[in-house]
């Protein structure tokens, strides 16, 4: 078990600009590339820090999104494994804050805002095919999932949402593959 209050932390701008690009947006380290810390003069901005939950034991698979920076992690206990540039919910339907696991799974799925309360056709309405990779963290709609329907510049920048997680495809397959029912999804500010 690890002691509350430690985080991970990684340099997001030699991160993203010093590794290949694999699968979209995301990102791979070699174990051997994992920094253990980082430069005082590096602006906050560009630091991606994880809080390494107390209960996460040395291994264990589990996802962390920060809401300020538009990223999510693929964790293994305490080390980053994989950055990903995100679009969380935009304001009046803010992405959830907390710890929450993944409920259920859909492979490929139809979403339509009425299953939120928003009609179809009102200006918030949608009603997309083809959502892939989705992985509901609550049973009120927020999940992990691919977002193809939104420009590549809004991943890491832009709050587009209607609550969700959403990635680029390919990123959106790694998190799948990453975890799954009953896994850790650590939200945070």
């Amino acid at each position: 078990m690890r002691q509350p209050g430690l985080r991970a932390r990684i340099d997001r701008r030699r991160f993203l600009t010093s590794l290949p690009l694999f699968a979209g947006a995301g990102l791979a380290l070699a174990s051997s590339l994992r920094p253990r810390s980082v430069r005082a003069d590096d602006a906050p901005s560009d630091i991606v820090t994880v809080p390494i939950p107390g209960s996460i034991a040395p291994g264990q698979h589990w996802v962390d999104v920060n809401l300020s920076q538009q990223v999510a992690c693929a964790m293994s206990g305490g080390d980053i494994i994989r950055v990903v540039l995100v679009t969380t919910g935009m304001p009046g339907w803010e992405t959830p804050q907390g710890q929450f696991r993944i409920l259920y799974r859909v492979a490929d799925e139809t979403m339509t805002s009425a299953g939120i309360g928003i009609p179809i056709d009102s200006p918030d309405g949608y009603d997309l095919d083809h959502v892939l990779y989705t992985q509901y963290f609550t049973y009120e709609g927020h999940a992990l999932h691919d977002n193809y329907w939104r420009p590549l510049s809004v991943f890491g920048h832009t709050p587009t949402s209607h609550g969700c997680v959403g990635m680029v495809e390919g990123d959106a397959f790694y998190m799948w593959n990453w975890v799954g029912v009953g896994d850790l999804v650590n939200i945070h500010a």
